[in-house]
């Protein structure tokens, strides 16, 4: 019967290994080492992260005074409009003032002057002038005519000559 069996077994395709590669059996870390391999990875990320920080903190402070600047830059604008329209409410304020007290100035020029052409005799002038004080009409020969060319005054660069 033994050999009947051996004679339908088949082993396939696969060739058996006649030994068995095991690896050497490693050195298993102790406790102490694992836990010192632990603090020294978290040491070299402390690391990491404490050089980030540092980048990050420069960067910041840099972020944080052009921040400062602005609003700085943001607040000195702000403080000079409003005391530039503080001063321009001021000028038109001063403005309506003066307006108003010219317009009381003319009102009271104008009832003076109204009140003196009213009151005043030119008859009486002129008889004053004449019989007190001795003036007389200025005759043809004494008028000078001058041309003046469109401005409303004239300027006197020598005297005016006699006839």
């Amino acid at each position: 019967m033994q050999e009947l069996r051996d004679y339908y077994y088949s082993d396939g395709n696969v060739v058996r290994q006649t030994k068995v590669n095991y690896r050497p059996a490693r050195n298993l870390p102790t406790r102490e080492q694992r836990e010192q391999e632990k603090r020294d990875e978290l040491l070299r990320k402390q690391k990491i992260t404490d050089r980030r920080n540092v980048r990050e903190l420069r960067s910041n402070r840099l972020l944080t005074a052009y921040m400062i600047s602005a609003i700085i830059v943001a607040v000195f604008l702000f403080v000079g409009y409003v005391s530039m329209q503080t001063m321009v409410t001021e000028r038109m304020n001063q403005i309506a003032t003066l307006e108003s007290q010219l317009a009381t100035v003319n009102a009271d020029n104008k009832a003076a002057e109204s009140r003196i052409a009213t009151t005043t005799n030119l008859t009486e002038i002129k008889d004053k002038a004449i019989n007190e004080l001795g003036m007389v009409y200025a005759t043809s020969s004494q008028i000078v005519y001058y041309n003046v060319g469109g401005s409303d005054y004239m300027s006197q660069y020598r005297d005016i000559p006699s006839k």
